[in-house]
């Protein structure tokens, strides 16, 4: 491989890691981990009407998290979970090991760029 190439997918690698940055601020900012983690396991309709969102949202939303490895899905009920391990990291705000707001911060220092 040549560098130029292990650069390429170095930087595309980040592109992906910054836009999984974005779901996360916006299932913080929606409350769908918090509702995850509250419930247990939703299918993306549940999801959706507990959280007041458009349930292909839910659904769209739901496939980056399982792709991203933040959720699981039971494949006989469709239905998706927050591992409990998960939960302190990405719904419990009062955790030492909250990180879902690091994300809503950068979304936010995205928005002053100019």
């Amino acid at each position: 491989m040549s560098a130029t190439h292990d650069f390429h997918q170095r930087v595309i690698s980040d592109a992906g890691a910054a836009v999984r940055g974005l779901t996360v601020a916006l299932g913080e900012r929606l409350g769908l981990y918090r509702a995850l983690a509250e419930a247990g396991p939703l299918t993306p309709a549940a999801l959706a009407e507990r959280t007041a969102i458009h349930p292909r949202y839910a659904e769209e939303w739901l496939h980056a998290q399982l792709s991203a490895g933040y959720v699981e899905r039971d494949p006989d009920t469709g239905a998706y979970s927050l591992p409990a391990d998960h939960a302190p990291v990405l719904a419990d705000p009062n955790a030492i090991t909250f990180a879902a707001g690091f994300f809503t911060a950068l979304k936010a220092l995205y928005g002053t760029e100019d």
